[in-house]
């Protein structure tokens, strides 16, 4: 009986994990790794400039989006047309303007990383709930 009472304290410490520590120290921190690789594969310098992990504070206070951030304005708006490719544009008065075939960039690193990104994350967050644990 002794182990049970222990658990549930256990699990009550647990559930009052704030969810900001976290984020701080292990979801930013993993997004700032994979905004960094997203960064040294991005097509273009404007579009370097505007990967980040966006913090959106306390709209999501559990949440880290990695991904383009449009606070500075729209530059990199063009970075979803290098991933997917454009169809063939004209003007108004029929002058062709080109098109841009795909050349993924941002879904390839997503990819390579994805599970070495989530035993980060499970790791860090193994960890402050253990440190969480030993405190009394």
């Amino acid at each position: 009986m002794n182990d049970f009472k222990k658990l549930v304290k256990d699990l009550q410490k647990i559930e009052k994990l704030p969810s900001r520590e976290i984020k701080e120290k292990v979801l930013l921190i993993e997004g700032d790794k994979l905004s960094d690789q997203l960064r040294f594969a991005a097509p273009a310098e404007f579009i370097r400039r505007d990967i980040a992990a966006i913090d959106k504070g306390a709209k999501y206070p559990s949440s880290v989006m990695v991904g383009i951030d449009y606070s500075e304005g729209a530059n990199a708006n063009l970075a979803y047309a290098f991933e997917y490719g454009t169809v063939d544009r004209y003007t108004k008065a029929g002058y062709y303007r080109g098109m841009l075939k795909p050349a993924p960039f941002f879904r390839p690193v997503v990819d390579a990383n994805r599970k070495q990104i989530v035993t980060n994350i499970l790791k860090g967050i193994s960890k402050i709930v253990e440190n969480k644990l030993k405190q009394k």
